[in-house]
């Protein structure tokens, strides 16, 4: 099933859809978004399961503790709070 919505895009992202459409990688706009969307489609996933992990992480060492103890952290801290 298909559903409509209205989008506005960077220039440049304009500029790749009818590109493609010029040198027939898409008949249409509408094709060539659904392209761009479902080969970025996969980079977002990988992206979202390593966030997904990180969050998993931090909460279980926020529940049971950092499982490493007397590292030095200065770094990280001057890094955050500059």
């Amino acid at each position: 099933m298909s559903i409509t919505i209205t989008i506005k895009v960077d220039r440049s992202i304009a500029e790749l859809i009818e590109k493609m459409i010029k040198l027939g990688i898409a008949k249409s706009k509408n094709e060539a978004v659904n392209l761009l969307i479902e080969y970025g489609k996969a980079e977002i996933g990988k992206k979202i399961r390593e966030e997904e992990k990180i969050e998993e992480l931090v909460n279980k060492w926020l529940k049971e503790g950092f499982p490493y103890k007397h590292l030095d952290t200065s770094d990280l801290r001057e890094e955050r709070y500059g």
